[in-house]
């Protein structure tokens, strides 16, 4: 195997170890969950062992046998916009209300959330975008504003429109970064960044339950009462997980919270603090090492290829997750509103875990193909950054 290999190697690795600790923490966080509501104690561990089945073999038949330029060929870029738009349209017809977000399509007893796949084809085509018409974009304003219109804030408005503001600022970042990169004119960054930041102001204002989020984040002592979706009950038992998992936490199995259903989402939405219970702050630190391991490796892939779309890919795909991952630690530490963001890899769900390997994938393709070693060498030479 060629060096360069390892950097994509690397991260399928972080996220194999991710995933195989969730299954743990999807059983010890489900339990008694699944035995309250009629089901197997096992069902949602064997559900999330399927999904990470699939994930892999995904994640390895795209490394070996498709070459991450063929999805930003010409030939399938219009195609990929298209099954992104369509999945975010039929989530809105079709799709079941969960916790506010509408944002599952249940078929035969099986949910798959379409945004957590439309996020991925929607980094992929305006990474692609990008690279073929960047003379377009950089030079005719009208033109820049036409693609973000499309490629970022159409898919954005309509995930808006499920509920879920958390995937939109995720894709948001995620495109803003990969222009930012290119070197585009940081006046053209600013309007559309601008009406970004308003839109989603709006979101927030002018839906109440938002709001309240914001209001229990501040006080979450004033709404230990309130019950149902504006209650802090949440937020609050998300804290007493990390107070009682101290240190060295109380033993993977032994949590209280989730066994006694105080902490009711610790497989999903709080898996971040029911890690913290049963294993404690070396817990949490291990897994936000891994995640921050992830991101130093598809920063260094993204700045070592020579292609800019492996570039703009590999920079929007890790971020995809990294971001997803910070924004749920937030949630749980009580530093960003509650919102149901899962911890990528770890909390269960098969559509997250799924997305998440075809991302690592992609991005194991562009390690394959990145420059020889000796190439990588006088390119940063040339950039005055060679230290050894």
């Amino acid at each position: 195997m060629k060096l360069r290999e390892y950097y994509g190697w690397a991260i399928f690795g972080c996220a194999l170890i991710l995933s195989i600790l969730g299954l743990v923490f999807v059983y010890t966080g489900s339990y008694f969950w699944c035995i309250k509501h009629g089901a197997p104690p096992y069902a949602y561990t064997l559900k999330q062992a399927v999904a990470l089945l699939i994930g892999v073999a995904v994640a390895l038949v795209i490394y070996r046998y498709i070459d991450y330029r063929k999805f930003a060929s010409r030939k399938f870029l219009w195609g990929i916009y298209a099954a992104a738009i369509v999945l975010l349209l039929v989530v809105l017809i079709f799709g079941r209300e969960i916790n506010n977000s509408k944002s599952w399509i249940v078929i035969g007893g099986l949910s798959f959330q379409p945004a957590e796949l439309a996020k991925v084809l929607i980094i992929i085509f305006d990474s692609a975008y990008i690279r073929y018409k960047w003379y377009d974009i950089s030079h005719n304003f009208k033109y820049f504003l036409a693609f973000i219109s499309f490629g970022l804030f159409l898919p954005d408005l309509l995930i808006l429109a499920e509920g879920d503001l958390g995937s939109a600022m995720i894709l948001s970042i995620a495109v803003f970064a990969i222009l930012f990169i290119t070197g585009l004119n940081v006046k053209y960054i600013l309007y559309p960044g601008a009406l970004g930041a308003v839109m989603f102001t709006l979101a927030i204002v002018t839906a109440p339950y938002r709001l309240m989020r914001i209001k229990i984040l501040l006080h979450p002592e004033n709404y230990m009462q309130t019950g149902g979706k504006y209650s802090s009950y949440q937020l609050v038992q998300a804290f007493v997980a990390f107070a009682k998992g101290g240190i060295t936490g109380m033993g993977i199995g032994n949590g209280i919270l989730s066994k006694f259903q105080f902490l009711t989402f610790a497989f999903s939405d709080f898996m971040y603090a029911h890690i913290a219970e049963e294993t404690g702050v070396l817990g949490t630190l291990l897994v936000l090492l891994i995640f921050l391991i992830i991101l130093y490796l598809g920063l260094s892939i993204a700045d070592r290829t020579d292609e800019q779309v492996g570039k703009y890919m590999a920079l929007g795909l890790t971020l995809y997750i990294f971001l997803q991952a910070s924004i749920h630690m937030g949630v749980n530490l009580g530093l960003l509103p509650t919102t149901g963001i899962t911890l990528p890899f770890m909390s269960m769900g098969g559509s997250s875990l799924i997305s998440s390997f075809i991302a690592v994938g992609i991005i194991m393709s562009i390690a394959r193909n990145l420059p020889p070693e000796s190439q990588i060498t006088v390119k940063l030479l040339n950039k005055g950054r060679y230290t050894h």
